[in-house]
């Protein structure tokens, strides 16, 4: 079976659909084709114990316009999140409160911080030289004192989707640049959508655009126009498309002419291994962050609570030995950093293991941090890139996949639709 249209868009995250939606607005007949058989890509929200939760991302900033201008025109609501209570902190194998580390490990924690400030300094002013170095190689070069480093280690995980020896440290220099310094890590989760990362995507989805779902493209040809293959054996022909796929995921399309060689090098490079657990537990003060070194989680983000029952999320990274489809492996990981706490639900999605994106958000992997340069992702031939992997500005936010599938649409229709 064939079939046309004048743009053809291979993937409904945010990315793809911004990119087929401004492409509507402007006349153009639009096909997407999802792989999956829902639209939203990593956002994706789901219920737990009648409680929304995200399973992929969670937040916006307070800076990001794209998502706010968004909702407000599908008339979505935006939940703010409140300001933080209480910490936490599990490092040098014990449990704290009030300062992370002990009193005579201060001068480190005081000399780490100066330096990594200074660095995100010298990072928005586009001078810093250390982005090849891995996070893990960056703090121990500060030559922390023990909990210092626990400290530091649990902090990457905020920041940083794969383990700390994997992805390059630039992911967190240039978050803390690009989030107002050291605190803004905290203060930037301020955000979320009211009705749920999912909801805005099907909402934009019906914006006067066609969505093939269970339509995996395997084949891409852009000799004359554009020409995709799906799994079953659709062709679908068009003048221009747009690829909004997942960098993990585009070795699984053949291109004909070769994908240029910046982006072939760049296929599967996202170091992204995120783990993300959702959890109600009772027993637990809401409103709060737990940060350290842990049992397979090590920073947490303690949300509100329902008659004493409070949502909880808990990151880590994909390693051996930690099951986060385990309850005993969650309650282990839960217990190290809130002993008082009862698990009473959970729920998590495997995005690395998901064939359909093959990790999470955007992590330059540790010595080739080159290798996720947007500048790779350049058009060529009669085709651009979307998405929050390929996006030029708030790299691995939904903010970024909306801006970069913004720019797809412009270029598709300046440069081969107009």
């Amino acid at each position: 079976m064939e079939s046309s249209c004048d743009v053809l868009v291979i993937g409904a995250g945010l990315g793809g659909l911004r990119a087929a939606r401004d492409l509507a607005d402007q006349g153009h007949s639009v096909v997407v084709l999802e792989a999956r058989d829902r639209v939203g890509g990593r956002g994706l929200t789901e219920e737990l114990g009648g409680r929304l939760v995200e399973l992929g991302g969670s937040w916006f900033t307070p800076e990001h316009e794209q998502v706010i201008a968004e909702l407000a025109r599908y008339g979505q609501p935006t939940r703010d999140f409140p300001q933080q209570l209480h910490a936490r902190w599990r490092t040098a194998g014990e449990l704290r409160q009030g300062l992370p580390v002990p009193w005579n490990e201060l001068p480190s924690l005081e000399r780490a911080l100066a330096q990594i400030a200074a660095d995100a300094e010298a990072y928005g002013a586009g001078a810093f030289t250390g982005a090849d170095r891995s996070a893990l190689g960056y703090i121990d070069d500060l030559e922390p004192a023990p909990a210092v480093r626990d400290f530091l280690l649990g902090w990457w995980q905020l920041m940083g989707g794969a383990p700390p020896e994997a992805g390059s440290v630039v992911d967190a220099i240039g978050s803390i640049a690009g989030h107002g310094g050291l605190s803004g890590l905290l203060t930037c989760l301020a955000h979320g959508p009211g009705a749920g990362w999912s909801a805005l995507a099907e909402a934009m989805a019906a914006d006067g655009i066609t969505v093939e779902l269970d339509a995996p493209v395997t084949a891409l040809d852009v000799t004359d126009g554009a020409v995709c293959t799906t799994a079953d054996g659709r062709t679908w022909h068009a003048r221009a498309v747009v690829i909004a796929v997942p960098v993990n995921c585009l070795p699984a399309i053949s291109c004909s002419p070769a994908w240029p060689a910046p982006v072939a090098e760049a296929a599967g490079a996202n170091a992204g291994s995120a783990l993300k657990v959702l959890m109600l537990v009772r027993g637990i003060e809401p409103h709060g962050i737990a940060v350290g070194v842990g049992e397979g989680l090590h920073w947490w983000y303690v949300d509100d609570a329902i008659d004493d029952v409070v949502r909880v999320t808990g990151f880590g990274w994909t390693v051996d030995g930690f099951d986060p489809g385990s309850r005993g492996d969650i309650e282990r990981a839960l217990h190290a950093f809130f002993p008082e706490g009862e698990l009473v639900q959970f729920t998590h999605h495997d995005w690395v293991g998901d064939e359909r994106s093959l990790g999470t958000w955007l992590t330059a992997p540790a010595g080739q941090a080159d290798l996720v340069d947007p500048a790779r992702f350049a058009p060529f031939a009669c085709a651009a890139f979307a998405g929050s992997d390929v996006a030029h500005e708030e790299a691995g936010w939904f903010e970024g996949a909306l801006i970069s599938g913004a720019a797809a649409a412009a270029h598709v229709h300046a440069q081969l639709l107009g």
